[in-house]
């Protein structure tokens, strides 16, 4: 995806999410834990849209998580919608830099947002797996 003087143009995926009872913790607001399910959540959502997830089935290899970064900006309260956005920001060999950005609907304040390293690996080997260019393609576009 370096290519001199071209710029990425990534495939932007939202859905809006609910803060539900279970999702509470001792302080009565929305208990971190839900945070990381919601980002996996979203990141699957956005590569089964995309048709990232039909390609990596088809070539038997998968998305590991390799490092994940979560920013914690305000909290969230029982009955909040909360709007996710996600993006793949970056490819290098065989990683995937993803973001994620979350915020009430009701206000539009950042509730948290995430920076993931996401790593293809082969399934057959346990492996990385060097990321094509047609799985780039699934994710954005090389301007």
């Amino acid at each position: 995806m370096a290519e001199e003087n071209k710029t990425w143009e990534p495939l932007v995926y939202t859905d809006t999410f609910k803060v539900t009872p279970e999702m509470i913790d001792d302080n009565h607001h929305f208990n971190n834990v839900w945070s990381v399910q919601w980002i996996q959540d979203i990141s699957k959502d956005h590569s089964e849209q995309c048709g990232g997830t039909a390609l990596m089935r088809e070539m038997n290899c998968g998305w590991m998580i390799h490092e994940q970064h979560v920013v914690y900006k305000n909290q969230a309260f029982l009955g909040d919608e909360i709007k996710g956005t996600t993006w793949v920001d970056s490819f290098s060999t065989v990683v995937s830099k993803r973001k994620c950005k979350f915020e009430r609907v009701s206000d539009g304040k950042v509730i948290f947002e995430s920076e993931t390293q996401w790593v293809l690996v082969d399934l057959n080997r346990g492996r990385p797996k060097a990321i094509t260019p047609e799985m780039v393609a699934h994710y954005g576009t090389l301007k």
